[in-house]
C-alpha cells in the first residue's frame, strides 16, 4: 500500500512521523473513539424533519469496491483464518532448514546451511531473501535463477521469486518511522527505467494467475498495489488509482485504504493543481466524488474555523469543478448529487438528478427533494422506488449523524423508517409500524414508541401475532447477573412489550403468552395471582391485606420487567439507568415542521399512565396497593404501621409530598413504634398474623 507524497507530520512527543506510519498510527485508533458512556439509541422520530431531510454519509470502502467490475480472472481476496494457538507439532525437515537459513545475516552464512533436501527453487529463493533483507545486490540474481529454472521445478517458488524481483527493482524496504526531530529526508526512489522493469515483474505475476497458477499468498493482488505504488512515484495519479481500483474491487482492503489516501491527497486544497490536472479522468472523478459524499465530515472536523467556512469552501470549489468536469451519463451522478445536496447546492443536485439513473441513492434523494418543495405525494412514490432498488445486504456502517450521535446506516432500513414517518403523518400507525420494524435492530427505540403509544393495544397484538412468532426454542431465564448465552432479539423484545402493556391494561391472562422469558413470566403471573387474591372481598381481610401487600411489593422491586414502559417514562429500554432518552411525541423544543398529527399526538398522550406519569411510575401504583392493603389492616396494629412506612420508602427520595402524606396518615391515625423516627428509611416487615390477631 502506498500514498502520495506528502510533508511529513509531527506527532504529539514533537517527532516527525512518516506518512506510512502516521497511516499505521492512525488505523490502530479505535473506531469509537467517544467512551463518556453508552451511546444511546438511534432516534428517527425524535426530530421527523431533520431525518426526512438529512442524507447520511456513504461508506467509503463500500463506494471504493464498486469503482471498476471485478476481474474474473483474478481471485478475489481471502481474509487469513482468525489466529490461533498453534499445535505442538514436530517441524519438517524442509521448514527446519528454511528457518536456519533465513535466520542467517549474509548470504555467506546463508549458503553454508546443509540445505540437502531442499529443492533448487527452495534453496535459491531462501539464498534472495536473505540478500533483499541485507540490501545484497545479489538478490534480484537469485530471484532470476529460480525463474530460469523449468517451470514444473519452480513450484510456489517461482512465483514468490517474480514478485520478489518487482520489489527489488522498485527498492521496496518500507519507510521506518523517522524518530529525530527533523524533518524526514527525502526517499530516493530508482530512476524511470528500472521501475517500469519493476512494474514489468510485477505484471508478470498478475500474468501467471491470471493464466492459472496458484496464489497462495495473494500476489497478483499485492502486485496491483505495488504498481499502483510506483505510478505514483512517476507522478501518474489517475492510473495509480485505477490499479488500486481493480485491488479493492477484488476485496484486498489495501486497496480501498489506499485509495482513501489518494483521494485524501486530492482533496486537500494545498493539491488542488494535481486535482485539476487529474480531474478529466472519469475514474479520478468518482474518486474525488466518493471521498466528500462517504467523508466529507473529515474536512469539517478538521476545520480550525468554528463556522466551517473553509471546509465548506473547499466543498464548493471542488463541486464547482466536478460539476464542470463530469459528462452526462457520468457513472457517479446519484453520489455526486448525493454530495451537492449535503453542501447546500440544490440546483446542482436537480440537475445531476436528471442523469443519476434509477438508483436507490437516486431515487432517495429525489423523495428528499421532493419532501424540501412540499409535494409529499412525490416523496411517497420516490421513497417506494427508493426501498425496492437497495438491495438488503448494503450497509454504510455506523457513522456520526447531524447531532453527532452515532448510526449504523443500511440504506434500506434507513429508508423504511423514513417512509415511517410519513405513514404516521397520514395517519397509517400499522404500515408505519411495519417500516419501522423493517430496521428493528437499528432503530428499536423508534418500534418501542410506535408499539407503545401510537398502536392501540388490539393493534399492536394483531401485528405481533401475524408478524413476530414465538422463539422456537423455549428461553432459559434471564439473570441480569450472569449471562446464559441467548440473545433476547427485537422479537422477543416486542412480545416482551406487547405483554407489558396487557398487564397494565388488567389483561393478564392474555399477557401470559407473550412473555416469552419464564422468570419475567412466573413474577407477572404471581402478580396477577396475589392481587386477584387481594381484590376477593369474600376473603378474610388479613389474608387480602397481606396479598395486596406482596402485590405491591412484587410491583416496587420487579415492576419494570412485567409492567414498565419500555421508553417514556420508564425507559426499559436500558433497565431504567437513565431517567430521559427524548420523547418522540414532544414537539416543544422543534423550531421546524414536526409531522405529528394532533390524532397521533392524542394517542401517543393517552398511551402513558393517568396518574403519577412519571419515571419508575409502577412505584406509586405500589404505594397505592400498598395503602389500600392499610385499609384491611386494624390502625393501630405494627402491620398497618409497617405497611405504610415500608410504601414511603419506595417513593421518598422521589417524591417528599407522597412520602409526608403517608407519615402524616400514620401519624394520625397510627400508633406510635420506636422504630418510626426513620419512617420510610428503616421499616420493619409488616406482621400479619399478629394484625389478625
Amino acid at each position: 500500500m502506498s500514498y502520495p507524497d506528502a510533508p511529513a507530520v509531527r506527532n504529539r512527543h514533537g517527532r516527525y512521523l512518516s506518512l506510512a506510519a502516521l497511516i499505521g498510527s492512525a488505523l490502530a485508533m479505535p473506531i469509537n473513539g467517544f467512551a463518556c458512556g453508552p451511546d444511546f439509541p438511534n432516534r428517527l422520530l425524535t426530530d421527523r424533519n431533520g431525518t426526512l431531510l438529512y442524507m447520511p454519509e456513504g461508506n467509503f470502502a463500500f463506494e471504493a469496491s464498486r469503482l471498476v467490475a471485478v476481474d474474473n480472472q483474478l481471485p478475489l481476496w481471502k481474509a487469513p483464518p482468525p489466529a490461533t494457538p498453534p499445535k505442538p507439532m514436530p517441524l519438517s525437515p524442509e521448514t527446519i532448514i528454511i528457518g536456519k537459513m533465513r535466520a542467517a545475516k549474509t548470504v555467506e552464512e546463508a549458503d553454508a546451511v546443509n540445505s540437502q533436501g531442499l529443492s533448487d527453487a527452495a534453496r535459491l529463493y531462501q539464498l534472495g531473501a536473505v540478500a533483499f533483507a541485507g540490501a545484497d545486490p545479489r538478490a534480484a540474481e537469485y530471484f532470476q535463477q529460480v525463474l530460469a529454472l523449468p517451470a514444473a521445478q519452480q513450484g510456489d517458488w517461482g512465483l514468490r521469486a517474480q514478485y520478489s524481483l518487482g520489489r527489488v527493482l522498485m527498492d521496496d524496504h518500507g519507510t521506518p518511522e523517522n524518530e529525530s526531530d527533523t524533518p524526514a529526508p527525502a526517499v530516493k526512489r530508482p530512476a524511470k527505467p528500472q521501475l517500469e522493469q519493476a512494474q514489468a515483474a510485477f505484471q508478470q505475476v498478475i500474468d501467471r494467475v491470471k493464466a492459472g497458477a496458484a496464489d497462495p499468498d495473494q500476489l497478483a493482488l499485492s502486485s496491483l498495489g505495488q504498481q499502483a505504488r510506483i505510478q505514483l512515484w512517476l507522478g501518474n495519479i489517475a492510473p495509480a488509482a485505477q490499479l488500486y481500483a481493480r485491488q479493492a474491487a477484488q476485496g484486498d482492503q489495501n486497496g480501498g485504504l489506499s485509495l482513501q489516501y489518494v483521494s485524501s491527497y486530492l482533496v486537500n486544497p494545498d493539491h488542488f493543481d494535481a486535482l485539476k490536472q487529474a480531474i478529466s479522468d472519469p475514474l479520478i472523478q468518482q474518486l474525488v466524488t466518493i471521498e466528500l459524499f462517504a467523508r466529507g465530515s473529515n474536512l469539517q472536523m478538521s476545520d480550525t474555523d468554528a463556522t466551517g467556512t473553509r471546509s465548506k469552501q473547499i466543498i464548493s470549489q471542488i463541486l464547482t469543478l466536478l460539476n464542470a468536469s463530469v459528462k452526462s451519463g457520468f457513472s457517479g451522478s446519484d453520489r455526486l448529487a448525493a454530495l451537492a445536496y449535503r453542501a447546500g447546492q440544490y440546483p446542482m443536485a436537480a440537475s445531476l438528478l436528471k442523469h443519476a439513473g434509477d438508483s436507490g441513492l437516486a431515487w432517495w434523494l429525489r423523495a428528499k427533494m421532493a419532501l424540501r418543495n412540499g409535494d409529499v405525494k412525490a416523496a411517497t412514490a420516490a421513497y417506494a422506488k427508493a426501498a425496492a432498488a437497495f438491495p438488503s445486504s448494503e450497509s454504510w456502517g455506523e457513522q456520526r449523524n447531524a447531532d453527532f450521535a452515532p448510526e449504523t446506516i443500511v440504506p434500506e432500513c434507513r429508508v423504511a423508517g423514513e417512509q415511517a414517518i410519513l405513514a404516521l403523518d397520514r395517519g397509517d400507525y400499522l404500515q408505519a409500524m411495519d417500516f419501522l420494524y423493517r430496521g428493528k435492530e437499528i432503530y428499536w427505540a423508534d418500534v418501542a414508541d410506535v408499539a407503545e403509544r401510537v398502536l392501540t393495544i388490539d393493534e399492536l397484538k394483531g401485528f405481533v401475532d401475524k408478524h413476530v412468532p414465538a422463539p422456537a426454542t423455549p428461553l432459559k431465564p434471564v439473570n441480569p447477573d450472569e449471562y446464559n448465552g441467548q440473545q433476547i432479539t427485537p422479537d422477543i423484545q416486542l412480545r416482551e412489550l406487547l405483554a407489558r402493556r396487557l398487564m397494565r391494561a388488567g389483561r393478564a391472562q392474555e399477557a401470559m403468552d407473550y412473555f416469552d422469558i419464564p422468570n419475567y413470566r412466573q413474577v407477572a403471573q404471581g402478580y396477577a395471582d396475589t392481587l386477584k387474591t387481594a381484590q376477593d372481598k369474600t376473603a378474610d381481610k388479613q389474608v387480602r391485606a397481606k396479598a395486596y401487600y406482596q402485590a405491591a411489593t412484587l410491583l416496587r422491586t420487579q415492576g419494570l420487567t412485567f409492567t414498565g414502559y419500555e421508553m417514556t417514562p420508564d425507559y426499559a429500554i436500558y433497565d431504567a439507568g437513565y431517567s430521559y432518552l427524548g420523547d418522540a411525541f414532544d414537539t416543544h423544543e422543534l423550531k421546524h415542521k414536526s409531522w405529528i398529527s394532533s390524532a397521533e399526538a392524542a394517542r401517543a398522550k393517552a398511551a402513558l399512565p393517568a396518574q403519577d406519569n412519571r419515571f419508575l411510575h409502577y412505584r406509586w401504583q405500589a404505594v397505592d396497593l400498598a395503602q389500600q392493603a392499610a385499609d384491611l389492616l386494624p390502625p393501630k396494629s405494627q402491620a398497618y404501621a409497617a405497611v405504610l412506612c415500608n410504601a414511603a420508602g419506595w417513593v421518598i427520595k422521589r417524591d417528599a409530598k407522597t412520602g409526608q402524606a403517608l407519615y402524616q396518615r400514620y401519624i394520625n391515625t397510627g400508633t406510635r413504634y420506636p422504630w418510626a423516627s426513620k419512617f420510610g428509611y428503616d421499616c420493619p416487615a409488616p406482621d400479619f398474623a399478629a394484625a389478625g390477631r
